[in-house]
């Protein structure tokens, strides 16, 4: 919720975790479990400095919540390892480090991901995974629940349930969507801080929610994503062109959103993308918009010989008085005001 950022200042790596336990003890509807919680453990990154040098070390933990995704800021005086223990956690965790480096090192890969000051990594929890930032880093860590994020990706994908996604650990900053991920990220952990928030609308937030776990599904590169760009293809503005054919040629028929995607040689899911990218709308308002259009069109030419209810139900619309008011909502002025048609009965 926003303007509900707890921050804590801790003295010890080793007392992060308890810490943390101490303020944010997961619920039993919590997206992570106890056994999760505690699997993930910090620690000193160079063991002989902290052992001379401990009074050296302090951590600043900052905590936010959209909906079910955790935003954890962290400021690290000194070198700090994150480990993931046994059993590990059904989260993904993306990471931006605002300041310092960072090596992730996980169990399968072949080779450590390094990344710096602007960069990002991702990764699973799996159990053996270590993130180590070095001196005077600040990173933002964001846990997103791993069923939530594949189900997102499924809607997206418009195809069989997505049960995992195995991600490349690098964040492409340099591309536009990378770019534009890392920003939304910052956008989102500083609007969570503000009491005033258009984030703390349960509304917004989860839109908000649902446009984030977009934005990583769309810039982190993983194992659907050849599938992903595929669909991209499908959905282009012959896709959407196809759509509208049709809902020009159909438009006195009951049309539903699977056959116009069946039309246009794509899914629903996909269409529905297609349209809010080249339309700004959705299929089903395009086709609202076409079936007025094309009314307007029909009182024009009239002679007299229809009514406003006639022309309203030809095009679908079964209620004469909101076809009324959403034709005088695009073009100005009521329907019985202009042409020959009789008028509409009230």
């Amino acid at each position: 919720m926003a303007g509900s950022v707890t921050t804590v200042d801790v003295e010890d790596p080793y007392e992060i975790t308890p810490t943390m336990w101490e303020l944010f003890t997961p619920t039993p509807t919590s997206a992570i479990t106890p056994p999760q919680f505690l699997a993930r453990s910090y620690r000193a990154g160079d063991w002989r400095r902290y052992k001379i040098e401990k009074h050296s070390y302090r951590t600043t933990v900052s905590v936010g919540k959209l909906g079910r995704t955790c935003f954890v800021r962290m400021a690290d005086r000194e070198a700090t390892d994150m480990v993931i223990g046994s059993p590990g956690i059904d989260h993904y965790c993306l990471t931006f480090l605002q300041q310092g480096q960072g090596l992730l090192c996980q169990p399968q890969a072949a080779s450590p991901a390094e990344t710096n000051a602007g960069g990002g990594v991702i990764f699973h929890g799996r159990p053996g995974t270590v993130l180590k930032t070095g001196n005077e880093a600040v990173k933002t860590n964001v846990w997103i629940p791993a069923g939530l994020l594949c189900r997102q990706a499924t809607e997206m994908l418009d195809g069989p349930d997505v049960r995992g996604l195995d991600f490349d650990a690098g964040i492409d900053v340099t591309s536009a969507a990378g770019a534009g991920l890392r920003r939304l990220t910052d956008w989102l952990y500083a609007e969570l801080g503000h009491p005033d928030s258009p984030l703390s609308n349960e509304i917004v937030a989860a839109s908000a929610q649902e446009l984030f776990l977009r934005t990583i599904v769309l810039a982190a590169t993983h194992s659907r994503s050849m599938q992903l760009r595929g669909q991209a293809r499908a959905a282009t503005p012959a896709t959407v062109r196809r759509a509208e054919e049709l809902m020009r040629s159909k438009a006195e028929l009951p049309l539903t959103l699977e056959e116009i995607a069946q039309a246009a040689g794509c899914g629903s899911r996909a269409l529905q993308a297609a349209f809010r990218a080249f339309r700004g709308t959705s299929p089903m308002a395009s086709l609202r918009r076409i079936r007025l259009e094309l009314a307007h069109q029909a009182i024009m030419r009239s002679d007299g010989s229809i009514s406003v209810a006639e022309v309203a139900a030809r095009y679908g619309f079964s209620n004469p008085g909101r076809f009324a008011s959403q034709y005088h909502h695009l073009f100005g002025e009521y329907p019985s005001r202009i042409g020959s048609l009789r008028p509409l009965r009230r």
